[in-house]
């Protein structure tokens, strides 16, 4: 269900590109700071470690910081149909993603007061963020089309689920190459611009 809605979405993005320019004129940047470390559970299921020296935050437009905690993700929810269109791997924008996902779980488990609205266009600026950093390719459609995505009705469902509130207890420890609990990856954000 989740996978159709995208796709009728991000069609209908496609066909409109002005609409998209106007969007992405429209969104605000932010700044990151930190790194972002991620390490594999099991098959699609990974935990974010915050650095405890250099912890991932998000400054948004309005001057709101979000530093995510401890916490499974999937990247972004992006339908693995999409995977191999550029720019819709659930990790090309994996700073912005955390963030997101963050947002959802301070929903979840009522650590935040955030709004369903408010966490995609923080969203859609934590992309546009990293696109203008030149980490990422400028694409005003693929910002449109996930800013549309993360405000639909699907996205809204998984915002209201009652008692999904999921962190963990702890960081998995286990020794190996790619055994569950091993890095899979580690992104400095410091070298991006500021604002």
């Amino acid at each position: 269900m989740l996978q159709r809605c995208f796709t009728m979405i991000l069609l209908i993005c496609w066909l409109f590109a002005g609409c998209a320019q106007l969007t992405y004129q429209q969104t605000e940047k932010g700044f990151f700071a930190g790194q972002l470390d991620v390490r594999w559970i099991e098959a699609n299921r990974f935990i974010y470690i915050p650095n405890p020296d250099a912890p991932l935050s998000f400054t948004t437009s309005q001057k709101k910081v979000i530093r995510p905690e401890l916490m499974y993700t999937d990247g972004g929810s992006i339908p693995r149909f999409f995977w191999n269109v550029p720019g819709y791997s659930p990790w090309q924008y994996a700073p912005a993603y955390i963030i997101h996902d963050w947002l959802f779980e301070q929903h979840h488990c009522k650590l935040s007061d955030s709004s369903f609205e408010e966490s995609a266009t923080i969203l859609a600026e934590a992309i546009k963020t990293i696109m203008e950093s030149g980490k990422a390719p400028r694409d005003e459609t693929t910002l449109l089309s996930i800013y549309e995505a993360v405000r639909s009705p699907i996205a809204r469902t998984v915002w209201d689920r009652e008692n999904a509130c999921n962190r963990p207890k702890d960081v998995p420890r286990v020794k190996g190459a790619l055994a569950p609990g091993t890095r899979l990856f580690n992104i400095d954000m410091s070298d991006m611009p500021k604002q």
